[in-house]
């Protein structure tokens, strides 16, 4: 059987139509869905990509693998590895700099693209002139923002390639950049944006300081949105794809989101800060490979009301589609759930792991807390976040917003040339250090909106979560003992990938 993963960055789970959105922006996936299972309490360990890529390919949380700051790469073990030693031929695509060979998520793989820097995907995509960021001439003179077609064209091209083994069983992970930002939908994928807007957002980086009001904010929603409503549709057409080659039946397809991006919810734009649901809950949704006529109807009936096929969900004890699993669940929980939803021990990946097989595929669970962590860089403060059903705490640790910090975000400003930018809009930039309290617990039942902080109203339930989050602290720090020590890439690890982190905002 083949396993095929395809994440869509900054993909947060209320944003799509089979989780509950008014909006009609995924109709691929929800047929999936419709003929899989949908995790409809799923959380991610981390609210930027790098740490999250590495807790899906090795089942552990960020402060266990140790890709935890952006100085942090990649070095496994990982679950393309346990597949790879199983015949599978392992293929990794990615549109984005976080998860690439730079970094070390090749590790395991066969072979890996690196889509920002492919000069084919560079000489027709949005492209940046690596003089305006003082790149090295001698590397790289642009880069790219690929699209999810790129994605897609890749992944299909490598699969006509195997020449040498094409009955070989594969592993693939796609990793798609859209909707993350900048919010650009192609041609044909602006629905949702009101032709009357003549407001200053557009969707760029650059335009997020000006979102003022609420036709602003209504206007960068839907251009992410229209992000959503393009990948689902590149999503159709791999399984399509997928489908011309007979290879539909045989492969099992998951679906997820990295983590959310914000709209203001809570005061705040995009993501990398306090992990609430806006960012920590994403879509999980796993098609499973069936030998009934699932999703083969994806291609006539997108655009209808999702049917589900009439075959048992193969690697589970005769469960009908379609499956929703309430379970609190994790993004650590992928890689033992694929190896047991393809019918392997999921301890045979090398290492150890901290999530565990799901239910259909693994035996249900008692939604157990899970965790995040996201920790950028030394001088930004450390967000963590634990969450059950009813409770949500979190915690956020140095630094203190002192001057210090504040001189240290103002020197990487200047250092990106946005010195006009922060003189026009420095409370928009210094807002990463500015918390009203370094303690948060929210009654989720009473309160879903996360709204109300009870740390002082329920002292004891807070005490209970601060020394859960200690012990999971102290667990993860005694992995992190038993395995190899971590790959120094300060620099970025290459200037392709700097120069592209920076574009998306994530270099300073």
């Amino acid at each position: 059987m083949n396993v095929l993963v395809y994440v869509v960055d900054a993909l947060r789970a209320d944003a799509l139509s089979c989780y509950g959105y008014d909006r009609d922006t995924t109709p691929a996936i929800d047929h999936l869905a419709a003929n899989g299972v949908r995790y409809e309490r799923c959380f991610s360990p981390s609210t930027w990509t790098r740490p999250v890529a590495a807790s899906i390919l090795t089942g552990l949380y960020p402060p266990a693998h140790g890709v935890v700051t952006r100085d942090d790469g990649f070095e496994g073990p990982s679950v393309a590895t346990a597949f790879a030693n199983r015949g599978h031929d392992a293929v990794g695509v990615s549109a984005m700099g976080n998860v690439s060979t730079a970094v070390g998520f090749d590790r395991g793989f066969d072979a890996f693209h690196d889509l920002y820097r492919d000069p084919a995907v560079v000489e027709r995509r949005e492209t940046r002139d690596a003089d305006a960021e003082e790149l090295d001439q001698e590397s790289v003179e642009e880069v790219a923002l690929p699209r999810a077609a790129d994605v897609t064209d890749r992944l299909l091209s490598w699969l006509d390639g195997r020449e040498a083994h094409p009955d070989d069983p594969f592993f693939a992970l796609c990793w798609a950049i859209d909707p993350h930002v900048p919010y650009d939908p192609p041609d044909g994928y602006r629905e949702y944006v009101d032709p009357d807007y003549d407001g200053p957002v557009d969707g760029r980086r650059e335009t997020l300081p000006e979102v003022n009001d609420d036709a602003d904010l209504a206007h960068l929603r839907s251009l992410y949105d229209g992000e959503v409503r393009y990948v689902d549709d590149q999503i159709r057409r791999l399984v399509e794809g997928l489908d011309d080659r007979n290879l539909g039946r045989d492969t099992l397809l998951v679906v997820l989101g990295d983590h959310g991006d914000a709209f203001r919810e809570h005061g705040r734009l995009t993501h990398g800060h306090l992990p609430y649901d806006e960012l920590m809950r994403v879509p999980l949704v796993v098609a499973p490979a069936t030998a009934g006529d699932g999703r083969d109807g994806i291609r006539d009936r997108r655009d209808e009301t999702p049917e589900t096929s009439a075959g048992l969900l193969p690697g589970t004890d005769g469960v009908d589609p379609p499956v929703v699993v309430d379970e609190v669940t994790s993004l650590v929980d992928l890689a033992p759930t694929l190896l047991a939803a393809a019918g392997a021990d999921p301890g045979s990946r090398d290492g150890p792991v901290q999530g565990r097989p799901l239910p259909p595929f693994g035996p249900e669970g008692s939604s157990a807390p899970v965790y995040s962590e996201t920790r950028l860089r030394d001088s930004y403060p450390v967000f963590y976040g634990v969450r059950t059903d009813r409770w949500k705490y979190m915690a956020v640790e140095g630094p203190d917003g002192g001057p210090g910090t504040y001189l240290e975000l103002a020197r990487r400003l200047v250092t990106r040339g946005m010195v006009t930018d922060l003189l026009r809009h420095p409370l928009y930039y210094l807002r990463r250090y500015r918390h009203d309290e370094d303690e948060y617990l929210f009654d989720l039942d009473a309160d879903p909106g996360e709204t109300e902080n009870l740390t002082g109203d329920r002292p004891e339930t807070a005490s209970e979560f601060r020394e859960r989050l200690q012990e999971w602290r102290t667990n993860c720090a005694g992995i992190r003992d038993r395995l190899s020590s971590r790959q120094d890439v300060s620099d970025g690890g290459d200037r392709e990938t700097e120069e592209q982190l920076r574009r998306l905002g994530y270099v300073d």
